[in-house]
């Protein structure tokens, strides 16, 4: 079945800017991602960063708190999708925070925008320092990136 390893429903950690703004990519384009990876069978980890009011709401929580509780969602996900178009301090320590838990990421950004994307967040895909399955995705819309998405996932071995 779609969006199953082992007779159980793969779990994806989804991140993308949300302090860092929506300069290169709007928030409404980002916003389809988390119902993209729910269409095609996954379960996310969270998709409260699109939320109405989100910020709202985070500004009143202690940063240890959103810290541990996002490091948690990490942990307990089978992999990362990261939209990095909008640079983000935070996405950034997700994705390294990712490796370091040697989970399978993958990083998509628009198409074209290649000069704009940080060399040393898009070397990871590559690296001979990482050892967990990293790669790195322009994509031209939704449909494109949604295709990528399913063929990362389902290339993982999510045995261990």
């Amino acid at each position: 079945m779609a969006g199953e390893k082992n007779n159980r429903k793969i779990v994806v950690y989804f991140g993308c800017s949300m302090l860092g703004g929506y300069a290169l990519v709007s928030r409404k384009d980002i916003a389809g991602f988390p119902k993209l990876i729910q269409s095609l069978g996954y379960r996310l980890a969270s998709d409260h960063q699109l939320q109405p009011g989100v910020l709202e709401r985070e500004a009143k929580l202690e940063p240890s708190f959103i810290h541990d509780r996002d490091f948690q969602w990490l942990l307990d996900s089978d992999v990362g999708v990261f939209e990095i178009s909008n640079p983000s301090l935070g996405v950034g320590s997700e994705i390294s925070d990712m490796i370091y838990a040697q989970k399978p990421i993958l990083m998509l950004f628009k198409h074209g925008l290649e000069e704009k994307i940080s060399s040393y967040l898009r070397g990871k895909a590559g690296s001979k320092y990482v050892t967990c399955h990293v790669e790195c995705y322009p994509y031209r819309n939704l449909e494109d990136a949604g295709a990528k998405i399913r063929e990362f996932i389902e290339a993982q071995d999510y045995s261990l």
